[in-house]
């Protein structure tokens, strides 16, 4: 049996031997050509930020958008929640109420319910308009890594190093089911009909969860990547998972026969965070090596990178509109970034092939 201590020794090992290349990488960042650091993106678009959000006096582990476009919330190392106009980069609250270090958040469809998990083992509810804290969720024994509220704004899923996914009420809070995984789960996503639910774990694999039945069940596992999973996402279109690991690959997952469509090799330390543009046509990723990538998931091509933050890249995000990229950073920085058109049309023409 997996035991959460060891796992987590064994993830932290690993975060601290890439700190430390990435260390020696942001040294070489001062003296050597772009092509030696990173061979390829030279011939590729390269896209820097339009506005630089700071506030947070730690790492900013995660980010989320409202379903309207208008607010972005960022969760950091501190413990504190920040709400931001998204169009106008102005900072207009901070939650304080964790513990411990935010690490994970999302915001219900209604645009109503922020939902946050902690490393103080705890899951708070957030009136996002107002501010005010709705209700606290216990029953984890250890950290919350990953937060997901479904599509259809029933269920709160929760993912957790003391090895279990735990179902809650969103309405009430009352925990209805939990879910027992092998490794430590660090990343969950419910599909866009709400039926089904996917969990990346230390163990290296991705579960799916059958939710539409009295008592969810586990209906595949997907084993291929080499080293934990850090984050897991549907494509809108329901029929392929994406799923980003410290092995430092991307890797795309079809749905129903679980086949292995694409592995994406391009970063050069840990992948932390994937997400499918709104329309599906493009996948960002972020990464310890401190770039964003763009990539198309039907063909596996890298299209363009993303370069300005200093550290890693911890969280990634589309507005619903596709047309910026959101990313949180270790730096302790919030960039905002505007995806180029002529990539979704350049996407369009490969699908259409």
């Amino acid at each position: 049996m997996s035991n959460p201590i060891v796992n987590k020794i064994t993830l932290l090992l690993a975060i601290a031997s890439t700190a430390t290349l990435a260390a020696g990488f942001s040294y070489y960042r001062l003296v050597l050509p772009f092509e030696m650091i990173a061979p390829g993106v030279t011939s590729l678009p390269i896209i820097q930020p339009y506005q630089t959000l700071k506030d947070h006096s730690g790492w900013i582990y995660a980010i989320a958008i409202s379903p309207d476009g208008n607010t972005l919330v960022s969760g950091s190392y501190n413990g504190t929640i920040k709400i931001w106009n998204l169009h106008t980069g102005k900072l207009l609250h901070t939650f304080q109420g964790h513990a411990d270090a935010v690490v994970s958040l999302s915001i219900s469809t209604d645009g109503r319910v922020l939902a946050s998990g902690s490393w103080d083992n705890r899951i708070k509810l957030w009136n996002l308009e107002t501010g005010t804290l709705i209700r606290t969720l216990d029953g984890h024994r250890d950290d919350v890594e990953a937060i997901a509220i479904s599509p259809n704004g029933k269920l709160l899923a929760s993912g957790s190093a003391d090895n279990t996914i735990k179902l809650w009420n969103l309405d009430t809070g009352k925990e209805l089911f939990t879910l027992q995984d092998v490794g430590w789960v660090k990343s969950v996503a419910f599909s866009p009909d709400s039926q089904k639910l996917a969990s990346g774990s230390t163990d290296s694999s991705i579960r799916i969860w059958q939710l539409n039945t009295a008592s969810p069940t586990l209906i595949q596992t997907f084993t291929g990547h080499s080293e934990a999973v850090c984050s897991v996402a549907f494509s809108p279109d329901g029929q392929t998972l994406a799923s980003g690991s410290i092995d430092k690959t991307i890797k795309l997952w079809r749905l129903g026969d679980g086949k292995l469509l694409h592995t994406l090799a391009g970063h050069y330390r840990a992948v932390w965070s994937v997400a499918f543009s709104p329309n599906g046509q493009t996948l960002v990723s972020g990464s310890y090596d401190t770039t964003i990538k763009l990539w198309n998931p039907s063909t596996g091509k890298l299209l363009t990178n993303f370069v300005g933050h200093t550290k890693s890249v911890w969280s990634v995000a589309f507005s619903p509109n596709g047309q910026t990229l959101v990313s949180g950073s270790g730096d302790e920085t919030i960039k905002l970034w505007s995806v180029p058109r002529d990539l979704t049309v350049h996407t369009q023409m490969s699908r259409s092939k």
